[in-house]
């Protein structure tokens, strides 16, 4: 059977209207399962950043990566009540006392997509290629001090000082991932390859990304030599380009589209619950609501005001409002499960009072620019009922809509253009470790630092915590982070994926530590057996 190419499949993203399908009255279809292999998925909005690991760092495009690339280890699929660390490229692995040697078995028979074996020459190479890139999530090598082949397939890691987190870094789905070390030298050119890598892959994953065009689509297809016993029955997975979730919503309900993984409105969520046609899935995840503050503006240069601001607003009851179905307040400075919860404690307080008496001290009129990223609905919906609750008050406030381009790149390159505020009911950190929260939100190269806001005491705090463990110490970063006012956390927010219901395996292969994502090869149309 001919597919149809993503161009056309985003032709009619745009063009489907509500007669071409036989929905029923909870608007969905019965649509039959597919026999051609053909798994249709789609990415709302373009994925923003190349599919390439060591540059890619958002949410919508991960799918594309933790297919096509993997590391030396991962998180256990299907594992929703922690993250374990388990083998991949790796089979086994030794950690020394105090965290400075990681010494590695690796995988025998494994070939990369473009045939090199994989082999302990590799680990150097990749490693060093994200040094090279220098991305958002180069941190995670960055203390590496040497790799040294023992042989073939062993590898020893040293680092320049002790990570009680290394092992979290390298199962992090934006972790380091090999990478063939024949193509970065062939393809190099003069960017360490990365011209070559936004349109192709060079991993070791089940899939190999056969196609990617910039705001039309991307096509990943099964890569005959992977080296795991799998068989699986989806061999080419489209992801063709949405402007809007509801243009996703349709084709989904019309059975045109085969799953959403991410991106679904909590208004809708009752609905797909609810639906015969379709399953829903609330699965366990890291995400967390964060409401990030630009120093770099005039008005919340001060720490005391960020903080205001932040209490001033209702978050109780803002979350059970707007994402209630997926969300439940914070309970501690980190997403839930990154420490125990007798020690990471933390509730949120509402103080209106203060936010009016702050707001009343400022000049008639002043303005505020609370943005969201593109494509959340509920990101939305919230940063207009603060902005409405600001404008009570006498502010003049407004709401804007902003692509992961500029999140991710205008905006930590040039904060002072940037919104005085970003609300985002649904990010998450690197991996359910600690210190990959604090890291990436709080540090001032953090990769999910969008504001450039940061605390030297914080910064410090984490550091010290990393290097012993520390659970007590994380707790004082999570304090010191929260006096700071830069990105307080006020929700835990689940994943919420919706399919076709013939489409098997969506728990088991899903990743607590992978948002958007789920791994395509072990899915299938069948129950599984006993």
């Amino acid at each position: 059977m001919a597919k149809r190419s993503l161009a056309l499949l985003a032709v009619g993203a745009l063009s489907l209207t509500a007669c071409s399908g036989g929905a029923d009255a909870g608007g969905a279809s019965s649509a039959a399962a597919p026999t051609d292999g053909v798994l249709r998925l789609g990415v709302l909005n373009d994925i923003g950043q190349p599919p390439d690991p060591d540059v890619y760092y958002s949410g919508n495009g991960l799918a594309i990566t933790t297919n096509t690339y993997e590391g030396l280890v991962r998180y256990e699929a299907g594992n929703h009540d922690e993250a374990k660390v388990v083998p991949s490229l790796a089979e086994s692995w030794e950690v020394n006392a105090d965290f400075t040697e990681y010494t590695f078995v690796l995988r025998q028979g494994v070939k990369f997509h473009d045939g090199t074996d994989f082999d302990s020459s590799a680990v150097q190479a990749s490693f060093q290629r994200r040094l090279d890139v220098d991305a958002g999530p180069a941190y995670m090598v960055e203390g590496v001090a040497d790799v040294e082949e023992l042989d073939a397939h062993t590898v020893k890691v040293r680092l320049e000082e002790p990570n009680s987190a290394f092992l979290d870094y390298l199962a992090s789905p934006y972790g380091p991932r090999m990478i063939s070390p024949t193509v970065l030298r062939e393809q190099a050119g003069d960017d360490f390859a990365q011209t070559y890598l936004s349109t192709a892959d060079a991993g070791t994953g089940p899939y190999e990304l056969t196609e990617a065009v910039v705001g039309e689509g991307y096509e990943l297809t099964y890569f005959e030599d992977y080296w795991g016993d799998l068989d699986p029955e989806f061999t080419t997975i489209e992801l063709p380009v949405y402007t809007e979730i509801s243009a996703m919503q349709l084709e989904l309900e019309n059975g045109d589209l085969h799953a959403l993984l991410s991106a679904v409105p909590t208004a809708s969520r009752q609905k797909y619950l609810d639906s015969e046609d379709l399953e829903a899935y609330p699965l366990a995840s890291f995400q967390v609501g964060v409401m990030y503050m630009n120093p770099n503006r005039e008005l919340l240069q001060d720490a005391a005001d960020r903080r205001t601001l932040f209490e001033g607003i209702d978050w109780a009851t803002l979350v059970e409002q707007v994402t209630g179905t997926s969300s439940v307040p914070a309970e501690g400075y980190y997403p839930k499960g990154a420490l125990p919860a007798d020690v990471d404690s933390h509730e949120l307080v509402h103080d209106p009072a203060a936010l009016e008496a702050w707001v009343s001290s400022l000049p008639t009129g002043t303005e505020i620019q609370l943005g969201y990223s593109a494509g959340s609905a509920d990101a939305e919906q919230m940063s207009n009922i603060v902005a409405a609750q600001l404008q009570a008050l006498g502010m003049k406030a407004t709401v804007t809509s902003h692509q992961s381009s500029e999140v991710f790149g205008d905006f930590p390159e040039n904060p002072q253009a940037a919104p005085d505020v970003m609300i985002a009911p649904g990010t998450w950190p690197d991996s359910n470790n600690a210190y990959m929260h604090g890291h990436v939100f709080w540090d001032p190269d953090g990769g999910l630092n969008h504001l450039q806001c940061s605390d030297e005491t914080t910064t410090a705090l984490l550091q010290e915590a990393v290097t012993t463990g520390s659970d007590e110490k994380y707790v004082e970063a999570g304090e010191s982070a929260y006096e700071a006012g830069c990105a307080p956390t006020f929700a835990w927010t689940t994943d919420f994926v919706v399919t076709q219901n013939w489409l098997q395996g969506i728990e088991e292969s899903h990743s607590i530590a992978a948002p958007a994502t789920l791994d395509f090869a072990t899915l299938s149309t069948a129950e599984p057996t006993e």
